[in-house]
């Protein structure tokens, strides 16, 4: 389900979603169903929720060595925000748009700690 949502366009991501947590149900050890939640997570939240599923995924009994690299990916892209966030300048803006970009920088600012915090074994 989740191939035909990126090569057919068919909107199948629930279905997929929905497989995905069946197969944690039958086999809560194996950790390839994280991996592959964490890749429908896309960028949400400023990959904060494929950065859980990722982390799951490597934390299972039985994980998947592919989560380390989607893993670092996410971390690269915080640290390569967080540093762009540092040069914005958010005192023009009107209060709901500088909420926006706090809630931004926040989630930013969380994976980019995280990075930080990582063991850099893989």
């Amino acid at each position: 389900a989740r191939y035909q949502n990126e090569l057919a366009g068919v909107d199948t991501e629930l279905l997929a979603e929905r497989f995905y947590y069946q197969a944690l149900s039958v086999a809560p050890q194996v950790g390839m169903p994280f991996n592959q939640l964490g890749t429908l997570a896309g960028s949400k939240y400023y990959n904060v929720e494929a950065t859980y599923c990722y982390l799951r995924c490597i934390q299972s009994e039985v994980s998947f060595e592919g989560a380390y690299g989607n893993l670092k990916r996410l971390y690269d892209k915080a640290a390569k925000m967080y540093h762009q966030l540092k040069k914005c300048e958010t005192r023009k803006l009107s209060p709901s748009k500088k909420r926006g970009k706090d809630i931004k920088r926040l989630l930013v600012s969380f994976m980019y700690l995280q990075s930080l915090l990582q063991p850099k074994s893989r």
